[in-house]
């Protein structure tokens, strides 16, 4: 049976449905810090140090708890499912390399990315990420 879509039509699914993580996130998200590592963490034996840049960039998201079962039960009870878009982060795909800081009952939190899910036509339109507070 032949597709919906022609490789074609890829243009037509970004115009479609790239705005709508934008417009759903504006209205729903929270305001997230999104530390992508940019260059590769260097030990330095003599002092200890871990020594490497990040850049930090906000962005809105949505942060909802992962339901084990949801996943075949790979993942924690403690573990959270972030919902990104894209307009922040344009052409950038996560990597597992990267953390993201959000606020919880009044405290500043950290989360390892353990899992990424980019839905996308010709370019991202938003990621699913499974994060894991530390």
């Amino acid at each position: 049976m032949p597709s919906v879509y022609s490789v074609g039509d890829m243009g037509l699914i970004d115009t479609t449905f790239a705005p709508i993580p934008t417009s759903v996130l504006s209205d729903w998200g929270q305001d997230i810090t999104y530390i992508q590592t940019s260059t590769p963490r260097v030990y330095d034996p003599t002092t200890g140090a871990v020594n490497g840049a990040d850049t930090r960039v906000t962005v809105k998201a949505v942060i909802t708890r992962v339901n084990p079962r949801e996943y075949d039960g790979l993942y924690q009870t403690t573990d959270l499912k972030v919902i990104i878009g894209t307009s922040e982060l344009g052409t950038y795909y996560p990597t597992e390399a990267d953390r993201i800081q959000y606020q919880q009952t009044g405290a500043t939190r950290e989360a390892k990315i353990i899992a990424i899910t980019t839905y996308r036509g010709d370019d991202p339109v938003y990621h699913s990420l499974i994060a894991r507070p530390q």
